[in-house]
């Protein structure tokens, strides 16, 4: 039977101009399964140009060196006209990855794999805690709010508010960079 298949062989590689290469009794590999060309590749073929391939995914990136345990950074504002902002950010800037809270009043913004933002109307409150329009308070989501705290602390920075739960699901402690921004350094709260 080994001959029979080595025979075979020999007569298809006859047929097409070249030589068989497999010694008697060896095994035969099943061909590959043949892929359909579409008609647009057939089409770019007689042209000349090669048929188009899907793109690689892009490497993740590398993580980003800091001493607060930074994964994700988030820019919040406060704004007077939440609609117009949703409607540039989403309808033309193409972000698809957009929410409005209705119980808060608040639009969030996935603007990359670690990075977003947020608008809501300005909260009352305190002159030192109220932001105007177009100035961002910073939120940087951090592996572990307490221990990003208690390190930043033993540096000297003082903070605004200390680790504290949060009603909308945040863990949240504030302190001010240099020139007053709101840094808030933030872990979700896993319930």
């Amino acid at each position: 039977m080994a001959t029979r298949k080595l025979e075979r062989a020999r007569g298809r590689a006859a047929r097409s101009g070249t030589k068989s290469s497999r010694s008697p009794g060896a095994k035969t590999r099943p061909r590959a399964a043949t892929r359909k060309t579409t008609a647009p590749a057939r089409a770019a073929r007689k042209k000349g140009a090669a048929p188009r391939r899907a793109a690689p995914a892009p490497a993740a990136p590398p993580p980003v060196p800091n001493a607060i345990g930074l994964i994700d950074h988030h820019m919040d504002y406060s704004s007077h006209d939440l609609k117009a902002v949703k409607r540039f950010y989403t309808e033309l800037l193409g972000f698809t990855q957009a929410e409005h809270v209705q119980e808060t009043d608040y639009l969030f913004i996935r603007t990359g794999p670690s990075s977003s933002l947020g608008f809501m109307p300005p909260v009352p409150g305190p002159p030192e805690q109220w932001r105007p329009p177009r100035e961002p308070a910073l939120f940087f989501f951090v592996e572990d709010v307490d221990r990003a705290h208690r390190e930043l602390a033993a540096k000297g920075l003082s903070f605004d508010q200390p680790p504290t739960d949060m009603p909308w699901g945040h863990r949240l402690a504030v302190l001010r960079d240099p020139e007053g921004r709101r840094v808030c350094l933030a872990q979700g709260i896993r319930r």
